[in-house]
């Protein structure tokens, strides 16, 4: 690679770096913020930061001036639609979801080793759990995370090689408690969690197949675990092994037992 080539790959790969360290959590960043999240000299990234702008990838708040996600980006990010076919045979489903267990719901897509939120359907309900769309989370202390796991050994055996953060005192954050979710997952054929990624949320998710019989997606009903227990928990998983199947049969899946 030439000397000048490998010096505009680097600062590419810099300013990618800028924009994916915002996420929903954390919408907007101060300089200082992001030098330090990104380990880079402040002037190097206040500089990376003023480009970006420009080109309005990023933007700053007139009142604060930390930096925020720019409209060039939203636009470009509206451009990306792979998963469109996927998103528009869920949406009905979710909507009758939704309707049936008064919980909200979401569906994902395996990115990496961390699952993403492609659609979201919120309850109508004041006391309800949410997914933002584009969010990311860990796969091991999720329910559609140990989903994505039970269908990939080579990808249980890399999450469980790796560090693990432990959430909540519920989070199956060593190899051996992960293995063993896992396994109840394979018996079980839906995955729950029960306060593992924040305390008092709760989830169930099941399985989304393609015309190949490979799991590409998983459907999640998420509920404040103190409205939803009991009977109930019977009912909303039974409601969201229900949904998956039908998204799974018009994607062309077999039906599944």
């Amino acid at each position: 690679m030439e000397p000048d080539t490998h010096s505009s790959r680097k600062t590419i790969d810099k300013a990618m770096r800028v924009l994916t360290a915002f996420s929903s959590e954390h919408p907007e960043l101060a300089i200082g913020e992001l030098s330090a999240r990104l380990g880079l000299h402040k002037s190097v990234t206040s500089r990376l930061v003023s480009a970006l702008c420009d080109w309005g990838m990023l933007e700053r708040n007139p009142q604060s001036q930390r930096v925020r996600i720019g409209e060039a980006a939203f636009r470009i990010g509206s451009l990306f639609s792979p998963r469109d076919h996927l998103v528009r045979v869920a949406a009905p489903h979710m909507d009758a979801l939704v309707a049936a267990t008064g919980q909200s719901n979401h569906l994902t897509v395996l990115d990496g080793h961390r699952f993403l939120v492609v659609a979201t359907v919120e309850s109508p309900s004041a006391l309800r759990v949410i997914m933002r769309l584009g969010e990311r989370r860990p796969l091991h202390a999720t329910a559609a995370g140990k989903l994505f796991l039970a269908a990939s050994d080579a990808l249980l055996d890399a999450v469980a090689a790796a560090p693990m953060e432990a959430f909540t005192p519920h989070t199956p954050a060593t190899p051996a408690k992960l293995r063993k979710a896992v396994a109840l997952v394979h018996r079980q054929g839906i995955a729950w969690n029960t306060g593992e990624s924040s305390i008092g949320a709760g989830a169930v998710a099941a399985p989304v197949y393609d015309r190949s019989g490979r799991m590409i997606a998983a459907l999640s009903t998420v509920y404040p675990l103190q409205v939803v227990s009991g009977p109930a928990l019977a009912r909303v998983g039974d409601a969201t092994r229900a949904a998956a199947r039908k998204i799974s049969q018009e994607l062309g899946a077999e039906p599944q037992p």
